[in-house]
């Protein structure tokens, strides 16, 4: 092992607590620890916790990070150690070692505040999202992004924005596309807020205009593919509908409101087609009669499975 390998796995290193738990990548790396010859329940007794412990990491129902003592044991009792990084576990619960985050403080640093802010947010609503989709029943595989090698490319080069992307097991299409937009306007200032709201247009239709492209250009090659585009204020969303005015597309779009405080889905608003086909929101289906308590491990998908 080299030194810089063992200072990662080193488990006597100091962490602090540094983002929100990513609760995906904490379910993805339960599931590679457990190995494909265990179940959770066996996992859960070679780590020394309970099963229902367990689950609620794999089933997104952790409300902040997991101690460093089930860490540890998680990655000690891993089936095949080679699989699983301590430091990149730790990461995922929200962790970083104490001196690393100490040389990271963002203070002063716009940029830097910025973009872990984005970070958050993003981690956020990814959490909101699958929280939501589990506790309507739905299985799913997670991707951190839409996987550009499995879907046709743009014969006009036309670029895909992708903050991650699903499969819900059943339903089509085959990949559910996630595009985030930050924007938050500032309503206490009425001539900042019209600012806020002439740069949001400039960047919605620059951003978000090759999308559009592709699904009148070219439906063919993003068929398999629906395209949600996230909101987590209330005037963006409301002001992104108002520019789609009459809009009509070829595939599947839509857009949703996240409340990341609440962790819930506001509402979704699905782009009429020009097929007339029309869509229900998965998101307004009743939620599942889940006890906390239930050991559903089959919710989620190892990251290294195939889609069937």
């Amino acid at each position: 092992m080299t030194e810089k390998n063992h200072e990662r796995n080193d488990m006597n290193r100091e962490y602090v607590e540094a983002y929100v738990p990513d609760k995906m990548q904490l379910a993805a790396y339960v599931n590679i620890a457990k190995g494909p010859e265990r179940t959770m329940a066996q996992f859960a007794n070679a780590c020394g916790v309970s099963a229902s412990t367990l689950s609620r990491v794999v089933n997104y129902k952790i409300t902040k990070p997991l101690s460093v003592e089930l860490v540890q044991s998680i990655v000690k009792n891993a089936a095949d150690p080679k699989r699983i990084d301590y430091e990149l576990v730790m990461r995922a619960n929200g962790m970083l070692p104490k001196d690393r985050q100490e040389q990271r403080d963002p203070a002063g640093d716009h940029f830097m505040e910025h973009r872990e802010s984005r970070m958050e947010l993003g981690v956020n609503v990814e959490n909101t999202i699958m929280r939501e989709l589990y506790a309507r029943g739905h299985m799913l595989q997670f991707f951190s992004r839409l996987p550009f090698d499995e879907v046709p490319k743009s014969r006009f080069g036309l670029r895909r924005y992708s903050a991650f992307a699903i499969h819900i097991q059943g339903y089509e299409p085959r990949y559910w596309n996630f595009v985030i937009n930050s924007m938050r306007f500032r309503k206490d200032d009425d001539e900042q807020l019209s600012e806020d709201k002439k740069m949001f247009i400039r960047r919605a239709m620059d951003r978000y205009a090759p999308l559009f492209l592709q699904d009148a250009w070219e439906p063919e090659s993003v068929k398999d593919i629906k395209t949600t585009f996230v909101f987590v204020d209330s005037e963006a969303f409301a002001l992104f509908k108002d520019l789609l005015g009459h809009a009509r597309v070829n595939t599947d779009t839509s857009m949703i409101l996240v409340d990341t405080e609440k962790q819930e889905v506001v509402t979704e608003f699905s782009i009429p087609r020009n097929d007339g086909k029309e869509s229900t929101s998965i998101f307004m289906e009743d939620k599942a009669a889940v006890s906390s308590e239930d050991d559903d491990f089959d919710i989620w998908y190892d990251p290294d499975d195939e889609i069937d």
